[in-house]
């Protein structure tokens, strides 16, 4: 409420001193020679009692004076009962413990930011008051420094987290209190070059260099130079601190029962009984959370082997594509270049038939290459004799190694994947062989596919939500057991007990500021529940919000990675976006602390190369990455409007040319489906004509029909555009030769059973 009616300067000075010494009495003689040192002492007392009579008149209008201001014969005092805001003591406050061991806890810092907002009282004068001036510019200096060093925290804080866009922000807000600090103007430096601004953080040191020289007359110091040229030459000096620890860990609870099941499937593989295992659940229950962080427990405790591959709910379609991944991840990752004498083990049959799963298997293995043509009729049996050929290679003859085929969303997989695992199930019940899949439960096609397999051959196993205690165990691991039930509450009533929007729930209250680190490990809410505001009401919405605070430059990388779909390739990702590759490294460091994506071992487009390893260990983070989850790509591809997503698509296809080359064995399908849905129809034609004929190739009659009719609707389009006759009769030649193509296909398909 405004309070007015005071008589002079000097009784809002009086206000103004009781506020900031609000928590103990002042003494009538300190307050007189205060305010009216210049005059005797009984005279300032007088002028002293006058002022406080004006105070009381200017507040009874509001409140009774009394309850205000608390007066003795010798002391003066803000009633301490007195629901009263002072920013000051609000400031002090959170600065204090902001500050406090064992490290910064920003959202105190961020909270002493936004209260600070210039010097204290200023403007403000009081005439011939020396000493109350005095104590004002010394409160000044005092609390600027404190701003000052709240801001640098700040800054170096998510300097070293990567989020530069907050940095920024401070680094802009310290400037506007110390414009000649060149600590200020360097961190402005660098948090514009990381974010991939670089123009603006070579404009802020001439910025710098021109004040210095109009305000002082002298040079930038040699350490703000050396950050200048770096820059300038585009490499970054390292910084020497390590960043800040990723954002809370969330365990994994309420899977004791289908872990138990899992436990009791993998013993009977021990014991050379093949099972085909299948974890089903809506999307986001955590079927692949479970099926990998069970597969690391059994791996650690005895020698097995995984071969690991999933399908894709996004193009390009490409035929046993999780048959591919297994492929190139064991030779690339397993196997290294250790796999000569397994390739000479293996047939002429069996190793044409492997290089119809996977073309690109030639790259990593070359002892694979045979001139015997594939069958896919034996594909079954080729896989199989490749499977017992692995096993005994790396266990011994007589004590083969079990193996786990991880087969990860297999609702998205193609029909000639699904044929491929229908066969095996049934040959390996007297293997040590065990196929773990997950998959969304209740979609149609996966159901009528599981009804065709044998009875008895697969072993369907439902993952549920998670029930209030479970997410009250989460809540307790965050905070402690004596602070989580407001939190445990909050989490199950917005989630409904779905772990995937319970992780993103705990990921945006973190990012937000509102969970922060607490004591011996643990994490603290910074303010009630009910103070905080309703999240954003779907999952999809929430992962958006956290996406929107990314970096600029991140935030244009995410955008683009998730064209590429649920992998990607951090070089082709660079050499699509044509940024500079630390802006890369920063950004891809920055999704990963995010928890937005994370390190995916296995490639399906080359081999992890040894290189990548060496620039890992030194910050570089190159080699493939995944989406932590789909729906994370989907938010992302959400944000991205129809156009700028055909851009974003030429921009991929020009990215796969630069980086990995037009291979047709290796990239047709992934050129052919970014130039499809770029509308550049003749660039993508050969693509297409290519991916229809390897199709064909590996009996994937499903894959071959989708290019087919691409290829068709291309023609159609070029031909409706075509200028020359020449033109027109090729087009009509291609045409020809895939509608004869079509057709046999056709003819096929009805002869075959349902």
């Amino acid at each position: 409420q405004r309070v007015e009616g005071f008589e002079s300067q000097k009784v809002r000075a009086l206000l103004a001193y009781l506020g900031c010494h609000r928590a103990q009495p002042q003494y009538r003689d300190r307050l007189a020679s205060l305010l009216w040192g210049e005059k005797p002492e009984d005279s300032a007392r007088r002028n002293l009692r006058q002022a406080l009579h004006n105070l009381r008149s200017a507040f009874a209008p509001l409140e009774d004076p009394d309850k205000i201001i608390e007066v003795s014969h010798k002391t003066l005092q803000l009633s301490p009962q007195l629901e009263c805001w002072v920013d000051a003591e609000l400031f002090e406050d959170s600065f204090r413990t902001g500050l406090a061991e064992p490290r910064p806890d920003l959202y105190q810092l961020a909270r002493a930011a936004r209260v600070y907002s210039g010097d204290f009282l200023a403007g403000f004068y009081v005439k011939d008051s020396p000493a109350f001036e005095e104590w004002m510019v010394s409160e000044q200096e005092r609390l600027r420094e404190a701003a000052i060093e709240t801001y640098r925290t700040l800054i170096g804080t998510y300097l070293k987290r990567g989020e530069y866009h907050l940095g920024i922000q401070y680094a802009r807000r310290l400037l506007a209190v110390d414009p000649l600090s060149e600590g200020a103007h360097r961190y402005l430096m660098r948090l514009f070059a990381q974010s991939g601004r670089r123009v603006r953080a070579l404009s802020q040191y001439e910025k710098l260099r021109s004040l210095l020289a109009a305000e002082l007359g002298v040079e930038p110091l040699e350490e703000t130079t050396d950050l200048y040229q770096s820059i300038l030459v585009q490499e970054l000096p390292a910084q020497e601190d390590q960043p800040e620890p990723v954002g809370p860990l969330i365990p994994m609870v309420g899977r004791r029962d289908p872990y138990s099941k899992l436990q009791e499937s993998w013993q009977q593989v021990l014991r050379g009984r093949g099972r085909f295992t299948l974890l089903q659940g809506e999307s986001g229950v955590g079927k692949t959370r479970l099926a990998k962080s069970f597969v690391d427990a059994m791996t650690s405790k005895r020698s097995t082997v995984v071969l690991s591959g999933r399908s894709y709910a996004s193009a390009p379609l490409i035929s046993h594509r999780p048959f591919g991944e297994m492929l190139l991840g064991i030779f690339a990752e397993t196997l290294s270049e250790d796999h000569q004498q397994l390739a000479k083990e293996l047939s002429e049959e069996t190793r044409a038939d492997l290089l119809l799963l996977s073309p690109q298997l030639t790259e990593v293995a070359p002892e694979l290459s045979v001139d015997t043509p594939a069958d896919p009729a034996r594909l079954t049996h080729s896989f199989l004799a490749f499977l017992e050929a692995l096993a005994s290679y790396l266990g011994g003859r007589n004590d083969p190694v079990p193996l786990i085929l991880l087969l990860d969303d297999l609702h998205w997989a193609d029909r000639a994947s699904l044929q491929l695992v229908a066969s095996l199930a049934p040959a390996i019940t007297s293997r040590s062989i065990w196929i773990l899949g997950t998959a969304i439960s209740s979609d149609p096609a996966l159901d009528h596919w599981l009804a065709s397999i044998e009875e008895g051959r697969v072993e369907p196993l439902p993952l549920l939500r998670l029930d209030t205690a479970d997410v009250l165990e989460i809540a307790s691991t965050l905070l402690g057991i004596s602070s989580s039930t407001e939190l445990g509450e909050f989490l199950f009533v917005w989630s409904g007990g779905l772990p995937l929007a319970v992780a993103e729930l705990v990921n945006f209250l973190w990012d937000e500021g509102h969970l922060v680190p607490g004591e011996s490990g643990l994490w603290s809410l910074s303010e009630a529940l009910e103070e905080i505001g309703a999240p954003p009401e779907t999952v999809g919405k929430l992962i958006q919000s956290r996406i929107r605070r990314l970096p600029t430059s991140a935030r244009r990388l995410l955008s683009l990675a998730a064209i590429f779909g649920q992998q990607f390739d951090a070089e082709v990702v660079q050499k699509a976006a044509g940024e500079h590759m630390a802006v890369v490294d920063i950004s891809i460091q920055l999704m990963i602390e995010r928890w937005l994506v994370r390190q995916s071992p296995i490639s399906w487009t080359h081999a992890p190369r040894e290189r990548d390893l060496v620039l890992w260990t030194r910050g570089a983070r190159r080699g493939t990455f995944e989406f932590a989850h789909e729906a994370i790509r989907i938010a992302a591809l959400d944000e991205i409007n129809p156009i700028r997503r055909r851009v974003l698509h030429h921009d991929a296809s020009e990215g796969l040319r630069r980086a990995q080359g037009e291979d047709p064995r290796t990239m047709c399908e992934k050129l052919a489906h970014h130039e499809l849905e770029a509308g550049e129809w003749a660039s993508a034609l050969p693509h297409i004509e290519a991916a229809a004929r390897q199709a064909l190739t590996a009996g994937a009659h499903d894959a071959t029909q989708w290019y087919v009719k691409q290829g068709l609707e291309a023609i159609s389009r070029l031909t409706a555009g075509a200028k020359t006759a020449e033109e027109r009769k090729r087009l009509a030649a291609s045409q020809k030769q895939l509608s004869q193509l079509l057709e046999g296909l056709e003819r096929q398909a009805s002869c075959e059973p349902a």
